[in-house]
């Protein structure tokens, strides 16, 4: 396909979710696959999560049934740790496992049956319709949606708050997204008239993700968000190192040198940053609150990352039984125990990095 700035989301459709596309074709995290996320180098990650979860129910105050969306969930490891983690709220819980890859669909369900969840689990292609009270988890879902690319000074001396048509939201238009220094809970991020001259991602894809999630929830009254991505203030995108192409075990960066690759018929995962300040404007226009920007690093430390692994150390009776905890349910063995898992994650310059985001919104 030749392509502009302006139909870069079609390539990117294709080249991800196409008949021949990469996570059409099964592609992307786990053990001996293309990549590794939190969830796949090993349970600890799963267990502060369900942690996380058993909290967000019991702060619901209710007796009823909630709901959990693992959204762009891939091969279910988040899934299988999380059942594995035994959660007390387990039995209230309707977990929705939602993934575009019919392969990876299967692969959750193969992988859930051979695990006591505790929870019932459904899969699903895209954002199934909610009633109960919902939290919605996503890990690194946010920079495989498709974009199309422009220029910061073009898109944001644009701007204008009051002109902000929600309608296109849901469809393959930029809705303008900028920031200014009225809007909810944001301060002293306001984009800085003259901005420079450099080419960012135009999240249309997030924006159309972001309406379903609005469709899909209109009935919750308590829908909260959590998100664990590549983020960053939109200043920072100067360098234009915000494109990135994983190819082969080969990792391209760069706006230029990725649409290089891309032209000489080079495939692979197409991921980008995701510029803080729109995902800020999206979570305000879809009515979100109590927006909160945190690292992988202390999102884990405030939720008890240290004193979790310190009481698995006391009850442990050495390194061959947490080594067994940890075992996936496949054949493939853990690549690390939990001391190393703990460092992998909260390394400030590799996971610990990310980008975590919680947001709440009431009814």
């Amino acid at each position: 396909m030749t392509f502009t700035n302006e139909n870069f989301s079609q390539l990117m459709e294709e080249a991800l979710y196409g008949e021949d596309g990469f996570y059409t074709k099964g592609g992307g995290a786990g053990r001996s696959r293309d990549y590794l996320t939190s969830p796949e180098v090993g349970d600890l990650f799963g267990r502060i999560i369900g942690n996380y979860i058993d909290d967000w129910y019991d702060n619901l105050e209710i007796d009823g049934p909630a709901i959990v969306i693992d959204a762009g969930c891939g091969p279910g490891a988040l899934a299988a740790s999380i059942a594995r983690a035994k959660i007390n709220n387990a039995d209230r819980i309707k977990y929705a496992l939602v993934d575009r890859s019919p392969t990876h669909l299967k692969t959750c369900e193969e992988r859930l049956n051979k695990v006591q969840t505790g929870f019932s689990w459904s899969l699903h292609e895209s954002l199934p319709d909610c009633e109960y009270p919902t939290l919605v988890i996503a890990n690194e879902l946010l920079d495989n949606l498709v974009f199309n690319i422009g220029f910061a000074d073009e898109t944001y001396s644009t701007f204008e708050p009051d002109e902000i048509d929600k309608s296109l939201l849901g469809f393959d238009t930029y809705a303008n997204f900028g920031i200014f220094k009225n809007i909810d809970n944001l301060k002293g991020a306001d984009v800085p008239i003259d901005i420079g001259h450099f080419r960012i991602p135009l999240h249309t894809g997030m924006a159309q993700w972001f309406y379903e999630l609005s469709v899909a929830t209109s009935n919750v009254s308590s829908l909260s968000l959590l998100f664990f991505d590549y983020m960053k203030s939109v200043q920072k995108f100067e360098d234009e190192n915000w494109l990135r192409l994983y190819s082969d075990n080969e990792r391209i960066v760069g706006v230029e040198e990725v649409l290089d690759a891309l032209r000489r018929g080079i495939t692979g995962d197409i991921t980008t940053d995701i510029i803080k300040e729109d995902l800020h404007v999206l979570l305000d226009i879809e009515g979100f609150s109590k927006i909160k920007f945190n690292t992988q690093h202390d999102w884990l430390k405030e939720n008890n990352i240290d004193i979790w692994f310190e009481n698995v150390l006391e009850q442990s009776s050495g390194y061959e039984n947490l080594q067994a905890w940890v075992k996936s349910d496949t054949d493939e063995k853990p690549i690390q125990g939990f001391s190393s898992e703990r460092a992998i994650l909260l390394d400030h310059t590799g996971l610990g990095a990310f980008s975590v985001v919680e947001a709440k919104r009431e009814i």
